[in-house]
């Protein structure tokens, strides 16, 4: 089952952000990132389950985040029985938990 896809007004920003930092460097890259960040929604749509839980999580729903493959940024994100919450678009270097108050903000 597909499952509707939320995101977080903060995430939209942060992917605008760092496709434009990309963009900057070269055309080509903005693109290849973006196309990574597809593939990585795609993915978690299609197995939402299968990426691995965030560490030290311990409420309902669990959050989980997926890697890119050739960039530094994961897609941090919450399943219910008919939604895909995307919480950040969050650099690897990035605090890692700086998304938290997203969660608990309910949007």
């Amino acid at each position: 089952m597909k499952r509707q896809r939320r995101v977080h007004p903060k995430a939209d920003a942060e992917l605008e952000a760092a496709a434009d930092w990309y963009g900057a460097r070269s055309v080509g890259l903005a693109e290849e990132f973006l196309g990574q960040i597809g593939d990585a929604i795609a993915a978690i749509s299609d197995w939402p389950f299968a990426s691995p839980e965030f560490p030290g999580w311990d409420e309902l729903p669990l959050v989980r985040s997926r890697a890119l493959r050739s960039f530094p940024f994961r897609v941090v994100y919450y399943t219910t029985e008919d939604r895909v919450t995307v919480l950040a678009y969050a650099h690897i270097k990035r605090e890692p938990s700086y998304w938290r108050a997203r969660y608990a903000d309910r949007f």
